[in-house]
């Protein structure tokens, strides 16, 4: 993950928060302060970050036949 991840935005702790938690999960809570946090959830560009995900998958299993 770059940068550590994003900062809870009450007592600034670094969340280990990746894309893929974010898309799967609409909530999540911070391990220090125990506030709660609500992502937008967007379908379709849920639909088509998943989709993606799965095009670059498929890629690295490809070169990973070549290499």
């Amino acid at each position: 993950m770059i940068g550590g991840g994003i900062p809870c935005p009450i007592c600034g702790t670094r969340l280990q928060l990746t894309l893929d938690f974010i898309v799967e999960h609409s909530a999540a809570a911070c391990p220090k302060c125990y506030s709660i946090m609500q992502f937008p959830k967007n379908d379709v560009l849920f639909e088509e970050y998943k989709k993606i995900k799965s095009e670059m998958e498929t890629l690295k299993k490809q070169i990973k036949r070549f290499g």
